[in-house]
């Protein structure tokens, strides 16, 4: 019993947390939908994946999307050419298809065979795309990150993940990086 009643203290209040970043009263009644991601949590996410692309010295597109595929908040650091702007929002589409990180359709094409073509149809294979989570479990937007070099320790990937947990707190760890599958023998079916 009593594990049960703190399980139940701790979800009642992390639920009551949450509320300050979804869209409640009046601004749900013409959505007929009230577990929106709002403007202002985007807008603090981005601002925070931002700020980490700043301390590594590279520039970023944010793309948030709320958990229907609408843009919620967009931002383009000064330099990010179209290619960081389009992956921004390739890899939050991938997530929002697959509700995943778009690290696992990455992980996916690298394992290679019948889960490559599961995957790949119509998303993005490249890590920088999660997903937004509140009460642990409730999928509310993803968020796309696109245009910095990755390198050890950083990428696209790793600028969502910090900006997301610095505003929302924990969110699920990150996917491992699965190496490239080996090459089929030269002149053999393989």
């Amino acid at each position: 019993m009593l594990p049960r009643l703190a399980t139940l203290i701790v979800g009642t209040a992390f639920a009551a947390d949450s509320d300050q970043f979804l869209i409640k009263g009046d601004a749900t009644k013409g959505m007929l939908e009230q577990n929106m991601l709002n403007i202002s949590t985007a807008e603090k996410i981005a601002q925070a994946c931002v700020a980490e692309a700043v301390k590594e010295g590279v520039r970023v597109s944010v793309a948030i999307l709320d958990q229907f595929g609408e843009p919620i908040y967009f931002y383009r650091m000064d330099g990010n050419g179209k290619q960081g702007i389009e992956t921004a929002f390739l890899k939050a589409k991938t997530t929002l298809n697959t509700r995943q990180p778009s690290r696992a359709t990455a992980n996916a094409v690298a394992r290679g065979g019948s889960e490559f073509r599961q995957w790949t149809f119509g998303n993005f294979a490249q890590g920088g795309g999660l997903p937004i989570i509140v009460n642990g479990n409730q999928f509310v937007g993803a968020i796309g990150v696109g245009g910095s070099p990755g390198r050890p320790g950083w990428n696209d990937e790793i600028c969502a993940y910090r900006g997301l947990t610095q505003v929302m707190g924990k969110q699920p760890d990150l996917l491992p990086t699965v190496d490239q599958a080996a090459p089929a023998p030269a002149g053999g079916r393989g």
